[in-house]
C-alpha cells in the first residue's frame, strides 16, 4: 500500500470589486485555502518519520516567518 502526503496553505485574496490596493493593503480581502497538492509519496513504514519531518519543518517555518507560513497536512491512500 502506498500513501501520499498532501499539503495546503492559506493565501490572502483581494475581494474588492474594483481591485483597489494601496501600498500592499487591499481595500477588502479574505484568506482562502489553496488546493491540496502532493508533497510526497511514502510507504506505510516511512509514514511516521516523514510526516513528523514535515510537521517539524513547518513548525520551524512558522517560528521564523509567523502564522502566514502555517500549512495543513493530510494523508490519502493511492493506487500502487
Amino acid at each position: 500500500m502506498s500513501l501520499a502526503i498532501f499539503t495546503r496553505h492559506k493565501v490572502e485574496v483581494n475581494t474588492d470589486p474594483q481591485r483597489r490596493c494601496y501600498n500592499g493593503l487591499h481595500f477588502s480581502s479574505e484568506f482562502r485555502y489553496t488546493p491540496w497538492e502532493v508533497l510526497e509519496y511514502v510507504t506505510v513504514t516511512e509514514l511516521p518519520r516523514r510526516l513528523e519531518f514535515w510537521k517539524e519543518l513547518n513548525d520551524y517555518a512558522v517560528s521564523q516567518r509567523g502564522e502566514s507560513a502555517r500549512r495543513e497536512f493530510k494523508l490519502e491512500e493511492v493506487a500502487s
